[in-house]
């Protein structure tokens, strides 16, 4: 979400690891020097015919569809240490796939190239935990498929903080510079705290993520506000014990993946794919597998941002 907003944490994941020296599996895979690393995945025989009915002429015939994403941001994709593309969302695509009777030829490229690649027609779609906004509704055309929204990090020493948003008044905690986690503090958090007569959140902000998690690593914050999706890569790269809520105020979000604006016939078909998989049960086992149960959007839809909104927690 730095590199484009609200996605504001995946640099974190990164970071911790730079931090402890712990290696993530998806190092395999890098994508900030522009290189590409692309894995094929075959569809099962579990395929309707309705549904393949639905694709494009072109995806017919070739059988293929063309993705994209960036693979260095666990749950949503990684490289693991046999080099296969590993995570919720490659689930989730290989489900569809069979769902649909075509193969996924995923390719892993920088995250600021997702889009314009399913601009350009480069790719057919792309997924990488992106998440919709009106904005990006412009450029692309989403099919949402999970919720994503923050949580709160403590040590887990720290037994004091509850989903409650009171359990926060008067803590300090530690943030990056241009983030908007530190935003909904200001906007949501330290109102709350006040109408209740307690103090605000004191904030220490931090040029980098790196920081500001050695900030509650050394006890001189008290949480951190981060990714929910990313808790399971953060506690394992942690050099202390963390552990995390959730808090009804932090804001949530659609993710969703995109596709050309003028593709409206993938669009269809990948929207009824999930649908299906939704219906059977496979969603809902991925989302299990992969500890989400939490962002389960079991009512999905395309470019929900503007046709259902999510409304903005009220202090």
């Amino acid at each position: 979400m730095t590199r484009i907003a609200p996605r504001a944490l995946q640099g974190t994941v990164a970071a911790v690891a730079a931090t402890v020296s712990v290696v993530l599996t998806l190092t395999a895979c890098s994508s900030s020097g522009g290189s590409s690393s692309s894995s094929s995945t075959s569809a099962s025989t579990s395929s309707s015919s309705a549904l393949h009915d639905l694709l494009p002429s072109g995806v017919k015939s070739s059988g293929v569809v063309h993705l994209a994403t960036d693979a260095e941001y666990p749950p949503c994709e990684s490289i693991d240490n046999s080099k296969n593309m590993v995570g919720y969302e490659p689930d989730l695509w290989n489900a569809m796939a069979a769902k649909l009777g075509v193969k996924i030829d995923a390719t892993s490229i920088t995250f600021d190239s997702l889009i314009p690649g399913v601009q350009s027609g480069r790719y057919d779609m792309a997924m990488e935990c992106i998440s919709d906004n009106t904005d990006r509704e412009k450029q692309v055309t989403f099919v949402d498929n999970a919720y994503a929204t923050g949580a709160v990090y403590m040590l887990a020493s720290n037994t004091s903080i509850t989903t409650d948003p009171l359990t926060l008044c008067g803590l300090k905690t530690a943030t990056q510079v241009g983030l908007d986690l530190a935003q909904q503090i200001t906007s949501t958090i330290d109102p709350h705290c006040t109408n209740a007569g307690k103090k605000p959140v004191q904030v220490s902000q931090f040029p980098t993520a790196n920081a500001a998690l050695l900030a509650l690593y050394s006890g001189r914050v008290d949480f951190v506000l981060n990714d929910y999706a990313a808790a399971k890569a953060l506690q394992a790269a942690a050099p202390k014990p963390l552990r995390y809520v959730t808090d009804p105020l932090l804001q949530k979000y659609y993710n969703g993946m995109v596709f050309n604006t003028g593709d409206t016939g993938l669009q269809k078909a990948f929207l009824a794919a999930l649908k299906a998989i939704v219906a059977d049960g496979t969603y809902a086992s991925i989302m299990k597998k992969w500890d989400l149960p939490a962002l389960e959007l079991n009512d999905p839809g395309i470019n929900l941002s503007a046709s259902a909104p999510i409304a903005t927690p009220k202090p």
